[in-house]
């Protein structure tokens, strides 16, 4: 017999029992949990979460309160306004029921807490049924359901604070994969059970988490034990639950898996490492059976003397060996459902020691009572794999059965339809008929409105006859009023052009006197020159006459140059000015204006006027203030513009 034989048989037990229990050990939290339901202040919500975790510490311990515990939370919960709570005790009763009752009644409470979590929407409350639904796929044989499940739950837990399901998801997880020999997945899952429970620092999800990492090395290195690094991670994680457990014993709910991870550990010494590393696999021994004690676990008892007989059979010392295994069997007699399975092996290795010793008729004893345990072990699988069988059998029936509610659910469904449909025909149809002797009855009213309102139309007809008559007398009266304007127009325009000829002809007759008066006093000029001529002696005085005489000549051209283009000048010049500045322009004025018409300069229309520079310049300065021309605004440029 080796040890790993052993260790196999302790991961059997722990599979067939799910989550080791305290006794003990626990009890410490059992007390803290009913001393805070002694509290008065405590809320009817906060009861129903109390009485569920005690539920939970007392599951292996004392089933029977454990699932009263759980009942009393239900009650409560059902009188509470959120149903979150009422799914929450479902899904306790889920795992409180496991193995104690009917797969189909277990099925039941996670139904009833599904449909209460959907009920109150709460995301936590749907990742804890989720996660309760994986967990009973696992402990069914649907791993692969259980992953999809527990996926899902993930999925409502994501973005919300972190919490003890999402710990207990990625540790199933890890285990699953660890069957299907994923090792990849199941290192992954591991070291986010580890993380998730440093989020929510929870004990046993510590513990839990070590342990997970520990195996998920220990299994990458049994597929390649040249990796010796594997080997000392693992032992490293299983120390750290250990010391972990050791440091919070007292806030230890579930100290029992521990006494696998040390059962473990010590195995890992005994395997993997020589003889000299005795001692570090009995000490590891002594913590699994010291914890076994404490909890009172036979299981984890009976394969710690198991594993130390194994080092008495190497070495030779089969009474001692002999002896720790009727310790073990002791131990396993004292449980009131001993494991045949673990029974079986323990009989197997006495018979062998037995036979080593050579005591056969004793071999041949334990043999005969390792087969009668072994028959057992046969049937309890059988059994559990018709229960299995049966389990799925009526998953299929339900399954079928709900397929068939499903489907008259679509035949009402469709009914309910063709029902309303033809409700809404008969609607329709009364609204039709009603909305036919409405438009009847509107026609018929309409009609007589239409009647009346064609006598008024007649009447209206009349009076509109009559305005027309009325209106063509008013536009041929008009038309005569206009006629007359029209031609009192023409007469006013005919009268203004008269004006503006005899104002030309006036001024034709001014130029004409000008011209004259000029030729008269060139010629009065000429006969200065010659008489000026007659006195030569005094030059001087002579030169200055003669250049003042032929300056006033060159004026006279120039003037006669100007006569033809007055001659041309627009009809309305002075009226426009006039009327522009309100007929206040003084005949000088005028005479001003029809020099810088003409172009003059200020020297020039000095000198015909016979005056100062500066005078012209103050006579520019009030014509254009009597104009009402702005500062921006020149005399010369209006002038031009009228001109123009």
């Amino acid at each position: 017999m080796n040890c790993i034989k052993w260790k196999l048989v302790f991961l059997f037990c722990a599979l067939v029992n799910g989550v080791f229990m305290t006794g003990v050990v626990a009890q410490t939290v059992v007390d803290s949990l009913k001393q805070v339901l002694r509290q008065p202040s405590l809320t009817p919500e906060e009861q129903v979460l109390t009485r569920l975790k005690l539920s939970r510490a007392l599951l292996s311990h004392d089933h029977k309160e454990a699932l009263a515990n759980a009942q009393v939370a239900l009650a409560m919960s059902r009188s509470l306004k959120d149903s979150k709570y009422a799914a929450q005790s479902h899904s306790s009763l889920v795992s409180l029921m496991f193995g104690q009752e009917d797969v189909k009644i277990v099925r039941l409470q996670l139904d009833s807490a599904f449909a209460l979590a959907e009920q109150s929407g709460d995301p936590l409350t749907l990742e804890n049924v989720w996660y309760r639904k994986g967990w009973l796929e696992n402990r069914t044989g649907k791993p692969h359901d259980a992953v999809k499940s527990f996926q899902q739950a993930l999925k409502y837990g994501a973005g919300h604070p972190p919490n003890s399901f999402e710990t207990s998801i990625y540790y199933n997880l890890s285990s699953i994969y660890a069957d299907w020999d994923d090792l990849e997945n199941q290192s992954r899952y591991a070291f986010a059970s580890l993380d998730a429970s440093r989020r929510f620092p929870d004990p046993d999800d510590m513990c839990n988490a070590y342990q997970a990492i520990g195996g998920s090395y220990e299994h990458r290195f049994a597929a390649d034990t040249s990796a010796r690094k594997l080997l000392d991670s693992s032992l490293y994680y299983n120390r750290a639950a250990i010391a972990y457990y050791q440091q919070n014993k007292n806030r230890i709910s579930f100290p029992s898996i521990l006494g696998l991870v040390a059962l473990n550990t010590a195995n890992l010494y005994a395997a993997y490492f020589p003889r000299s590393y005795r001692d570090s696999a009995l000490h590891y021994l002594d913590i699994s059976l010291e914890i076994g004690i404490a909890t009172d676990q036979q299981e984890i008892i009976a394969s710690s003397y198991g594993m130390m007989s194994s080092f008495e059979i190497a070495d030779g010392h089969y009474d001692r060996a002999s002896a720790l295994l009727l310790k073990g069997l002791e131990t396993l007699q004292r449980s009131t459902s001993p494991d045949n399975n673990v029974m079986a092996h323990f009989m197997s290795s006495l018979s062998e020691v037995a036979e080593k010793k050579g005591d056969l008729a004793a071999a041949l004893n334990y043999s005969r009572e390792y087969n009668r345990y072994h028959a057992a072990v046969f049937d309890a699988e059988k059994m559990s794999i018709a229960k299995r069988l049966e389990a799925q059998y009526q998953t299929r029936e339900r399954e079928q059965q709900l397929s068939a509610l499903q489907e008259k659910a679509a035949f009402n469904k469709k009914l309910n339809i063709v029902y309303v449909i033809l409700i809404v025909a008969c609607i329709l149809l009364l609204l039709f008929l009603f909305r036919a002797y409405h438009f009847r009855l509107k026609s018929t009213m309409q009609q007589q409105a239409l009647l009346e309102k064609e006598k008024q139309d007649a009447v209206l007809h009349m009076r509109l006859k009559e305005e027309e008559t009325r209106t063509l007398e008013l536009q041929k009266q008009e038309a005569d009023l206009q006629a007359r304007l029209k031609s009192e127009e023409a007469a006013r325009l005919q009268v203004e052009q008269q004006l503006i000829q005899a104002q030309k002809e006036q001024l034709q007759k001014d130029l004409l006197a000008g011209t004259l008066q000029v030729e008269q006093k060139n010629e009065l000029l000429q006969t200065l020159q010659e008489k000026l001529a007659a006195k030569s002696g005094e030059g001087n005085i002579v030169g200055q006459i003669t250049r003042m005489i032929d300056q006033h000549r060159r004026m006279d051209e120039d003037f006669e140059t100007a006569k033809t283009v007055l001659e041309n000048v627009h009809p309305e010049f002075f009226s426009r000015l006039q009327q522009k500045a309100g007929n206040t322009l003084t005949r000088l004025d005028l005479k001003h204006c029809s020099y810088i018409s003409m172009g003059l300069s200020t020297k020039e229309i000095s000198s015909r006027m016979g005056v100062a520079p500066k005078s012209i310049l103050m006579s520019r300065y009030r014509i254009k203030q009597k104009l009402g021309l702005g500062k921006e605004e020149g005399l010369d440029a209006y002038l031009m513009s009228i001109v123009q």
